[in-house]
């Protein structure tokens, strides 16, 4: 048995193709987990229909608390081992959960797999992509250098989410990052070799990027670095491209934010990890600009 955690805030759009998808997988032995995270726009609602006519759809209400509260909730209240999961905006394709369940039965010793997904476009068109490291295992080194995995794409064991703590719940965005970067130093991850739905885009996706998404992404890189880049788990130049980039990255979304002073700071951590031109320059005209920018409202929380 598997099962499937959907987390749903305001997207009454798009549940019922979720669900949908869900409810057409070619493998039957799956139980649906649908937490309504505070929605007010009748999502909860929606899901509760599908839930009263059939049984291995099951709903739950909680106050907004963001999509990692969301999915713990789920999870504790699922018994399933294996765990898979799709955001409420997103599709999964038919044999989805059948590829996940035939290669559970023949990798026993399997605690984490990843396929991958294509892109399901605002107006409908859809853009396949290449699934990235499906030759081979992966780890933490892939994963600090670049988030690859998917909530769309994985699929792991219950017992593993428990062991490193599951997700952080200060976390409303990239908390998919935090966990399986924590699972890394457990496990390894094993390649589906197959894709397993369609990513949605649209203007309200929780992913996109901004400087405060930046800085979170982060802060959750460095902090695994302090608690375990130097056991020598991730290479010291690996660290300083990394940190390097992505607090340049966040100064740079800042900048275009007009949020001058957070793009002089995220310049400033950019420069002590990794020398470069562009982080210099662009925070030396960011801090002229303090006195004419705005302070974003949301600051990322302090980890």
């Amino acid at each position: 048995m598997l099962a499937v955690i959907m987390p749903v805030y305001n997207h009454a759009a798009y549940i019922a193709e979720a669900i949908e998808s869900v409810l057409a997988q070619s493998f039957g032995g799956w139980a649906l987990w649908i937490i309504d995270d505070g929605s007010t726009d009748g999502s909860g609602e929606i899901a509760e229909t599908y839930a009263a006519r059939d049984g291995r759809v099951h709903v739950l209400h909680q106050g907004n608390a963001g999509p990692a509260a969301a999915r713990n909730y789920g999870i504790r209240s699922s018994r399933s081992d294996w765990l898979a999961f799709i955001d409420s905006d997103d599709v999964y394709y038919p044999t989805a959960l059948a590829h996940f369940a035939d290669f559970i039965a023949a990798n026993p010793g399997a605690d984490f797999i990843y396929g991958y997904r294509h892109r399901l476009g605002a107006d409908g068109t859809v853009t396949e992509l290449p699934g990235e490291y499906q030759d081979r295992p992966t780890g933490a080194v892939e994963l600090f250098a670049r988030m690859y995995l998917s909530h769309l794409c994985v699929c792991y064991r219950r017992g593993l989410w428990a062991k490193v703590g599951g997700y952080d719940e200060r976390l409303r965005s990239v908390e998919d990052y935090d966990l399986y970067l924590r699972m890394s130093v457990q496990t390894q991850f094993v390649p589906l070799g197959k894709a397993t739905g369609l990513r949605r885009r649209h203007g309200a996706n929780i992913s996109r990027q901004t400087g405060r998404s930046r800085s979170l992404q982060a802060a959750v890189l460095e902090r695994f670095v302090e608690n375990h880049g130097r056991k020598g788990l991730i290479p010291s130049d690996l660290v300083a491209r990394r940190m390097g980039g992505i607090y340049w990255a966040a100064g740079r979304q800042y900048f275009k934010q007009r949020c001058f002073r957070e793009a002089s700071e995220a310049l400033g951590k950019s420069r002590r990890y990794r020398k470069m031109l562009k982080a210099t320059a662009l925070g030396a005209l960011a801090k002229l600009l303090k006195p004419f920018g705005r302070t974003d409202a949301e600051q990322p929380p302090k980890l």
